[in-house]
């Protein structure tokens, strides 16, 4: 089945071979999280990454070696989200996004785009500044923003006047919530005036929220096995996927860390259809929600549902 990915971290998914080829080491225990006993364990998985994207070279060889796993998952279309500003120590800012592009633009039958993290944990000014990169990398190899990090410790309300300025600026946005903190997460988000939320998972916990996410036609970015990997259900029969589906809302299916959580988006939909029997149907619909989710133009989704269908 041809697919669709809204939710993929860049630091996340790394080759682990290329890793352990440059490092002259065996990697995987460093950059595979699955077996990782709290969030924290899984976080440091990012540790060594973020070290190897830290080189021109390098950024190029690990994007277009994570476009050939996408397109041999099956992916016409994805959007790789990033922090710039994790990857500029001997680099600049512009070179980091131009090393991103070249490498997936060397990849046939794909197409990417980046949306720019900012952090729960940085100053306003470091994520005004991501904004500022957005607006100007906007149509040009960026498509959107995000808020990403440690959603629990750094609230989301804290975060209005930098959406404030997002929508003012016309940049899209999607927006980390509902995953390791709750209900009072996602209220923020909607109020921002997201169209998209990372994970969302946890709304089922307030029937208030649900309907808020089902009124104003929000798409939720599901990760499920990631979900299980941050301890956000104990097991995949407890996650909240067919109940949000089951609600009406509009799912769209993701791996998050393809390498973190050691998977693929045809490993997550083996998964979803051994747990909750979901069918080959329910998968195109989830695609196509994710193309209509998408930040892109009508003229592009309409081709990628033309490739999605044939």
């Amino acid at each position: 089945m041809k697919k669709i990915e809204l939710h993929l971290h860049l630091d996340g998914s790394l080759n682990v071979d290329y890793a352990s080829k440059l490092l002259d080491r065996d990697c995987k225990d460093e950059m595979i999280g699955s077996n990782s006993t709290s969030l924290a364990d899984y976080l440091k998985r990012f540790d060594l990454p973020i070290d190897l994207l830290q080189d021109y070279d390098n950024i190029i060889d690990f994007c277009y070696l994570l476009g050939k796993d996408l397109v041999k998952d099956g992916v016409i279309y994805a959007e790789v989200r990033f922090c710039p500003l994790f990857h500029n120590k001997s680099i600049s800012v512009d070179r980091v996004i131009t090393a991103i592009r070249v490498g997936f633009s060397r990849v046939e039958d794909l197409k990417v785009n980046l949306i720019f993290c900012m952090m729960r944990h940085f100053s306003f000014e470091d994520n005004l500044r991501i904004i500022n990169l957005a607006k100007k990398y906007l149509g040009n190899g960026c498509c959107a923003i995000d808020l990403a990090g440690s959603e629990a410790q750094f609230p989301t309300s804290d975060f209005e006047e930098l959406f404030e300025i997002a929508t003012k600026e016309n940049i899209p946005f999607t927006i980390h919530a509902g995953e390791a903190d709750g209900p009072s997460s996602l209220k923020s988000a909607i109020k921002f005036g997201t169209k998209r939320i990372g994970h969302g998972v946890r709304c089922v916990e307030d029937e208030e929220v649900v309907k808020l996410i089902r009124d104003n036609n929000i798409y939720l970015e599901v990760c499920p096995t990631s979900n299980i990997d941050t301890k956000a259900f104990s097991s995949m029969k407890e996650h909240s996927i067919k109940k949000l589906d089951e609600e009406g809302l509009l799912v769209t299916i993701s791996t998050d860390n393809r390498t973190v959580s050691n998977t693929t988006l045809t490993k997550e939909y083996a998964i979803l259809q051994d747990t909750f029997n979901f069918t080959e149907e329910d998968f195109l619909r989830f695609n196509l929600n994710a193309i209509e989710a998408a930040f892109i133009s009508e003229e592009e989704k309409e081709e990628l549902r033309r490739r999605l269908i044939s």
